[in-house]
């Protein structure tokens, strides 16, 4: 008469005089499979609106062999059910792979989900595209660079973009191409993050030609084109701020009279020289709901409603960033020193002023730093041009909930001094700091 084999007793739990068993002398292998049994359970709990019944059914049942297994010390039969518990894991979940991967995956959302929290109620990134504020802030700049100055080397290239922004750009129309018409510049947005430019060509059988280089339009065609610049119908389109674009290129017919399209040769250089990205900054948007907004310090305003800025088609408000110089009820002056003049970045020549806040001189540093004109600041300067809400040497004054914004780079900025006050509706926030690029302006923003 045969008889089922019997197993040997497995030897029990250290236990304290209590009856609780002493959690550091489990094996290491029971406090293993104990946490598999916790992770099965948050699997099922997870998924089980996305599991058959049947699974769950299967997987509970595992479960409790395995966890039995385990409390009895049972290794080998631990070790076997675990792997079948998995394994009717894994397919339980349509297109599942592993436990390990989805809770990444699951991780990761959660990260994104706080990030987007913290922008939209904390802290906000910004990229300059102007000069406005320079050499506070840098905005996006560009030096072109002759043919036979060589670009750095790969990984020459790879730090000063890392330390920099710094993007290197040359379009040269290919020799396989033949001599083409170039018909238009535009300007477009690459996965929502990249602006680019396209130049547009026709070759002689009439198919369309594009060269594309990461760099603005305006960059592209004020700055970094080699030799004289071609005719364009909409010459403020290429140099303003506005996404999503295209301008025709013009030529001229023998009688003078315009025509579309300028003949290029095969081979031919067009733009060559690198460019640097605009600082990009963190802004409080909660410091406001705090504290108010302190004269000197350098903030962020949305333009909405503000009837002296000229917003691009479609778009109904922009983020400025600009010196906060004076408050609500102080008055402003910018009185002219005795021949002192500056030039603008387009040639034209202004007068150095003092900026004056309720009659006397500035003292905040930032404000200080721009009346020194010294390290590249240029001073603040006057407007003259009729219909600017500050006129030569007027006081002006902020009414209530009014705020002035200037520019730290006076002679290139369109703040308040043409286009007036900003509303305290539109205020975002301070400018904390420089996040990127690490060269040179990295850290707290004074």
């Amino acid at each position: 008469m045969s008889t089922d084999p019997v197993s040997s007793p497995a030897p029990s739990p250290a236990r304290t005089a209590s009856g609780h068993s002493v959690p550091f002398l489990k094996p290491g292998w029971v406090k293993k499979a104990l946490d598999l049994s916790k992770g099965v359970k948050k699997f099922v709990q997870y998924n089980q609106d996305l599991m058959p019944r049947e699974k769950v059914t299967a997987i509970h049942e595992l479960r409790s062999q395995f966890d039995q297994a385990v409390k009895a010390r049972r290794k080998e039969e631990a070790e076997a059910l675990e792997k079948e518990m998995v394994a009717v894991c894994e397919k339980s979940v349509p297109n599942y792979k592993s436990s390990a991967l989805k809770e990444n995956v699951e991780v990761i959302i959660v990260a994104i989900v706080i990030a987007l929290g913290i922008r939209a109620y904390f802290l906000q990134p910004f990229k300059i595209p102007t000069a406005s504020m320079q050499p506070t802030l840098n905005g996006i700049t560009a030096q072109s660079m002759p043919e036979n100055e060589l670009f750095p080397n790969p990984v020459a290239r790879a730090f000063e973009y890392v330390a920099r922004g710094r993007n290197y750009v040359e379009m040269r129309v290919p020799q396989d191409w033949g001599n083409v018409v170039l018909t238009g510049i535009r300007q477009r947005s690459k996965a929502h993050f990249f602006t680019v430019t396209d130049l547009v060509f026709q070759d002689a059988s009439g198919k369309q030609r594009v060269l594309t280089g990461y760099v603005p339009a305006g960059k592209l065609w004020r700055d970094l084109w080699i030799g004289a610049r071609p005719d364009v119908d909409d010459p403020n389109r290429v140099l303003g701020a506005e996404q999503n674009f295209e301008v025709r290129v013009l030529g001229r017919r023998g009688d003078g009279s315009a025509t579309i399209g300028v003949p290029v040769a095969a081979g031919a250089l067009l733009v060559r020289g690198h460019v640097d990205t605009g600082d990009q900054v963190l802004v409080n948007k909660m410091a406001y709901h705090f504290r108010r907004p302190d004269r000197g310090e350098v903030f962020v305003f949305n333009t909405a409603g503000i009837t002296g800025i000229t917003n691009p088609a479609g778009v109904t408000s922009q983020h400025y960033i600009k010196r906060l110089v004076a408050l609500p009820g102080e008055t402003v002056q910018l009185e002219p020193n005795s021949g002192e003049t500056t030039t603008d970045g387009e040639g034209r020549i202004n007068d150095v002023a003092t900026l004056k806040i309720n009659g006397a001189k500035a003292t905040e540093f930032g404000m200080e730093r721009v009346m020194a004109r010294r390290n590249n600041y240029k001073g603040y300067t006057t407007m003259h041009t009729v219909g600017t809400f500050i006129r030569g040497n007027e006081v002006a004054t902020m009414e209530r909930q009014q705020y002035m914004a200037m520019g730290d780079n006076s002679p290139s900025s369109s703040d308040s001094r043409y286009w007036g006050p900003v509303p305290e509706k539109n205020l975002v926030g301070p400018a904390l700091v420089v996040y990127w690029p690490f060269l040179p302006h990295f850290g707290f923003i004074r």
